[in-house]
């Protein structure tokens, strides 16, 4: 009888432990498939948010980011969504779950918004959306004609520092032109001054000589908040458009010479290519955008349609006027013609010791005017020859401005590609200024249908930390740190 009772003992002790390693077995394995459950609904909540991207920002200008506030200026919405979906991905239907989960803490930290490290997640997309888009062989075609021209500029310009030098007039001089008004010289032919008419078109602005009757519109917009609210402004050279100063048009010529390296044409081909290709511009509208003239805001930043396409104008006649002054220098006819107007101009004024100065300034001017009636011709939708000739020279220089019509090209450079040249040599400082102004724009163009939408508030990259508890099979708390899950997460597109 002694022994049946020893052996009821063992065979409980024996049945004790081996409950208590099936149990504990259970709970260990509970922990684990525990574990791998909220590692899969993690990973797939990263994607969830992913998925939750802008969708107007990304159909209209291809690009992926979202807003973590969903237009209430708060992360902690984005928050109570991760918080929402773990909590369902989790628990299920809790009457049928044998694993309850409990989402204890979500957090969204290090976010990386749309301006972080001068905009660099939209420069990277940018890139990406741009790579097979054969953007950069249409860049270096571009930039292999500029190329093409500056061995004659630098001729130019050489030719007119060797020649166009002042000769001083003496005292001499002076006392005998003096001398010749009081005794009332011979009556010299009067010469109409080129310089003069051009100055006289031009007092009302570029515009209303290269687009005469233009409909661009001078309202004003409220840029002081805007994301290129935080970025200088560049500053525009005021060049001499009167040509009375041979040193100033030495000095630019010379510049001009070294304007024109491909390799950052090449560089910048993507960022000019999308801004070209997704903004509208003065001759090309693309339909309820809140500027007529988008890509010349975004070269520019100023806050009137008109003003951006003056600006934008005078930069694209400055980088015309040398390719024109350059060819002018090499016919012979035309010189002979400017020598002759000069002559007349400084016979008339007793200054013939500036003849050859004027000659070169007239040169100047009628290479000016021959610009703006490329810039006419580039406004009204048609191509102007890159390289001139006298098959293609349009003006004539005593009548500079008088009913010129450009010649038909074959093949020519428009507008829109002199809009991309300007766009493809930004860099450094004023390149992240046009991508500043180009988030302006996508921001105002969104509002139209969101009102709420802030760009700045949107992230490329952030990182979500959170912990949850998985309650416990066999033990009245889960206090333990097996029962708790510490994850951190990169969501980056």
């Amino acid at each position: 009888m002694n022994n049946k009772g020893y052996t009821t003992v063992f065979f409980t002790l024996i049945i004790s432990v081996l409950l208590l390693f099936t149990f504990t077995a259970l709970e260990a394995v509970k922990i684990h498939m525990g574990r791998v459950k909220m590692l899969s609904c993690v990973h797939s909540m990263r994607s969830s948010i992913l998925a939750d991207y802008h969708n107007m920002l990304f159909e209209r200008y291809h690009l992926l980011f979202m807003d973590p506030t969903y237009g209430t200026g708060s992360a902690a919405l984005a928050e109570e969504k991760m918080q929402d979906y773990l909590e369902v991905s989790l628990n299920g239907e809790k009457d049928t779950n044998l694993y309850t989960f409990t989402v204890e803490e979500i957090a969204l930290v290090d976010k990386k918004d749309i301006l972080w490290k001068n905009l660099s997640q939209v420069k990277e997309q940018v890139a990406e959306y741009e790579k097979a888009a054969g953007a950069l062989n249409r860049i270096k075609e571009v930039a292999e004609k500029l190329k093409e021209n500056t061995s004659d500029i630098e001729s130019a310009a050489g030719e007119t520092e060797r020649n166009g030098v002042e000769i001083p007039v003496s005292d001499e001089d002076t006392q005998k032109n003096h001398v010749e008004e009081q005794q009332g010289p011979e009556e010299k032919p009067e010469t109409e001054d080129p310089r003069e008419t051009l100055k006289e078109a031009l007092k009302f602005g570029i515009l209303s000589v290269v687009m005469p009757g233009n409909a661009i519109s001078k309202k004003e917009q409220d840029f002081s908040m805007s994301p290129s609210a935080a970025y200088e402004k560049e500053q525009d050279k005021i060049k001499d458009n009167c040509f009375q100063d041979i040193s100033f048009l030495k000095s630019f010529l010379k510049e001009s010479a070294g304007d024109n390296d491909i390799h950052p044409l090449v560089q910048q081909a993507a960022f000019a290519d999308y801004a070209g290709s997704n903004f509208s511009h003065a001759t090309e509208q693309i339909p309820d955008c809140v500027m007529q003239c988008e890509v010349e805001y975004i070269l520019k930043g100023k806050s009137c349609d008109y003003d951006n396409l003056q600006a934008v104008v005078d930069e694209i006649i400055w980088l015309r006027m040398p390719v024109n002054y350059a060819y002018l220098l090499t016919d012979t006819e035309k010189k002979s013609e400017a020598l002759t107007v000069a002559a007349g101009i400084c016979t008339a004024t007793g200054t013939p010791a500036l003849m050859e100065v004027v000659k070169y300034l007239l040169l100047g001017c009628w290479a000016y005017g021959e610009t703006l009636c490329e810039m006419k011709a580039l406004l009204a939708g048609e191509e102007i020859a890159y390289c001139k000739t006298k098959e293609n020279w349009n003006t004539q220089l005593k009548s500079l401005l008088s009913g010129n019509q450009t010649k038909k090209v074959k093949t020519g450079l428009s507008y829109e590609e002199y809009l991309i040249i300007l766009l493809a040599g930004k860099r450094g400082k004023a390149l992240d200024g046009c991508y500043a102004r180009m988030l302006d724009l996508m921001e105002l163009n969104i509002r139209k249908e969101d009102p709420a939408f802030c760009i700045t508030n949107c992230v490329g990259e952030m990182t979500v930390q959170g912990q949850i508890q998985v309650d416990p099979f066999f033990v009245n708390e889960g206090s333990a740190e097996v029962y708790h899950y510490y994850f951190e997460e990169n969501l980056a597109y």
